[in-house]
């Protein structure tokens, strides 16, 4: 999509964007693709320096067409201090990192001192507009820090406008948004920030803390269906029978809806896990005991622990076993191994003793203590086992054959259906999924129902 192909702004404006993370960069250059005049600023030197080269730090697709297009527009531009984008721009848009500390509630340190440097600067009247993640009252707060700051006789004004985007979607999402919300108790300042937007656009307005919350329960019933369904196929595995089957007949219901109602190792990523601790932190602070929230987050670390405990039941110990990860991110078509059940599950399985290899198309993690292979051939070399973590579509495409004569098992656990079954067993090798089992623990239920409705006893 270039900027010719997409709907543009009533009313082209000069915008300043902090931080050039996946939020960040998406942001600068989709607001540069509706029109509008973006300057980012980036204070990573190393990452500066790739930005103006022409070079993509992140792995998004669409991003790098769009940042070549709004550069060579002139509609783009990157600098490492707010003192050169901030003057004239309409709006500064907060785009940094607002990381979950260790007690779950967010760490706000960042998003401060980003509205402390770009009031600092503003030359005139100016709207903040935070799309990071932040608990209700945030934008009050900021607002404060933001006026302490600001020149004398310059007002701030600060609007939450949470961002919606899924990595390796986000282009996509961001054109195509399902709501654009906008939290505001400042008539102008809302207006303004709506503008930044096509009229045509599903526009929501409301409050800040409405806005903020927004957010945070949104992640939350996406992460809480997950955490659902990997409930169900853990139920089905013991009941012997699919949790395809069953989470495709639930999921068929309109008022469920299948969308996020996929089994496998858990949620990670940025996102979930950060915004569903942080809703909970946000609901001890206020009292509430959000006891839902905290299922989910407690059945997606069982998701995690499941994989190694299946995997033992079925191949046994892996003490001094070498077992092969096909995948490091945390979801195909990223490169964000931040959260990730497959780092997870590696590291669960150094911990009980296992040689772990592993293998990722785009992403990395140095500090794994395994090895990482340059294929996943050479990661299956010499492995008992191979898990297949994150559901790249080229990992369906592997020569199984050739897997098979690497390996010195032949056990295949596919926690992502990437494997086409017939073609595992025509080499060989035994293919093992989540949601399936053998009906162990199904006596037990079935027979009691039984007695009741028979006259004969039951052996």
């Amino acid at each position: 999509m270039n900027r010719h192909s997409c709907p543009q702004a009533a009313h082209p404006r000069r915008v300043t964007v902090i931080g050039a993370g996946y939020v960040g960069l998406t942001a600068s250059v989709c607001f540069a693709a509706l029109g509008h005049r973006v300057t980012c600023v980036e204070h990573n030197p190393h990452q500066l320096r790739r930005l103006l080269a022409g070079e993509v730090p992140i792995h998004e697709p669409g991003v790098a067409e769009l940042l070549a297009d709004g550069v060579g527009g002139g509609r783009v531009g990157f600098t490492g201090d707010a003192g050169e984008a901030v003057p004239g721009s309409a709006v500064a848009v907060l785009c940094v990192g607002t990381p979950a500390r260790p007690d779950g509630h967010p760490d706000l340190r960042q998003i401060a001192s980003a509205a402390a440097e770009v009031a600092a600067a503003a030359t005139g009247d100016l709207v903040i507009v935070v799309k990071s993640t932040v608990p209700p009252g945030s934008c009050e707060a900021i607002e404060v820090i933001a006026a302490e700051s600001a020149p004398a006789g310059v007002r701030v004004t600060v609007v939450s406008n949470p961002e919606f985007l899924r990595e390796s979607q986000a282009v996509d999402d961001f054109f195509n948004p399902d709501r654009v919300v906008i939290g505001s108790e400042d008539g102008p300042a809302g207006d303004l920030v709506a503008s930044l937007y096509p009229a045509t656009w599903p526009l929501l307005r409301c409050d800040r803390r409405s806005s903020e919350l927004i957010k945070y329960a949104s992640n939350t019933f996406l992460a809480l269906k997950i955490s659902f369904a990997n409930e169900i196929s853990g139920l089905c595995e013991q009941a012997g029978v699919g949790a395809g089957s069953v989470l495709a007949g639930v999921g068929a219901d309109r008022r469920i809806g299948s969308s996020f109602l996929a089994h496998g190792p858990g949620f990670g990523g940025s996102c979930l896990g950060k915004d569903l601790t942080g809703l909970i932190a946000t609901a001890d602070a206020l009292g509430s005991p959000a006891p839902v929230a905290r299922a989910a987050a407690e059945v997606n670390r069982w998701a995690r622990g499941r994989v190694i405990d299946r995997l033992e039941a079925i191949a046994g110990p892996v003490t001094g076993q070498r077992i092969a990860l096909l995948g490091l991110a945390f979801k195909p078509g990223t490169d964000d191994v931040r959260d990730s059940p497959a780092v997870s599950i590696a590291e669960g399985l150094l911990a009980r003793g296992a040689h772990v290899s592993a293998f990722d198309p785009i992403a990395s993690e140095p500090k794994l203590g395994g090895i990482e292979c340059r294929d996943a051939y050479a990661a299956a070399r010499g492995a008992a086992a191979v898990i297949f973590a994150t559901g790249w579509p080229e990992f369906g495409l592997l020569d199984l054959a050739r897997l098979s004569g690497a390996m010195s098992g032949h056990l295949l656990f596919d926690l992502v259906g990437v494997v086409d079954a017939p073609a595992a067993a025509a080499v060989g090798l035994e293919l093992e999924t989540l949601g399936r089992g053998t009906p162990t623990s199904f006596h037990p239920v079935v027979v009691p129902p039984l007695e009741w409705c028979l006259d004969v006893a039951i052996a």
